[in-house]
């Protein structure tokens, strides 16, 4: 996690949206006030989520200020997941300079 002291900072921070375990589970949007606590605090960070990311959460966490998406299911069970990709990396652009 990212440590705010003088003597340690880390740039990157993962929160995990669901219950670790399984694929396919639905995205937990009450680990959103964290992702925006770490956003507020350290705006240069790469803040990642995963679990239950897909087209119709992928806005809220981005928004919060995730900026790195983990996307199993939603991508893998697409018809097209080239576009599903695109899409969720198009959507966290819209709040984010910075994206991976």
């Amino acid at each position: 996690p990212l440590v705010s002291s003088k003597a340690v900072v880390s740039t990157q921070s993962t929160g995990m949206t669901v219950e670790p375990g399984f694929g396919g589970q639905s995205f937990m949007a009450d680990m959103m006030p964290k992702v925006k606590y770490l956003r507020q605090n350290h705006p240069d960070a790469m803040i990642e989520v995963d679990g239950g990311l897909s087209l119709k959460t992928i806005e809220v966490a981005a928004s919060a200020g995730a900026n790195l998406i983990v996307s199993g299911s939603a991508v893998v069970k697409s018809d097209d997941p080239k576009s599903v990709i695109e899409e969720l990396r198009n959507t966290v652009k819209k709040f984010h300079n910075r994206v991976e």
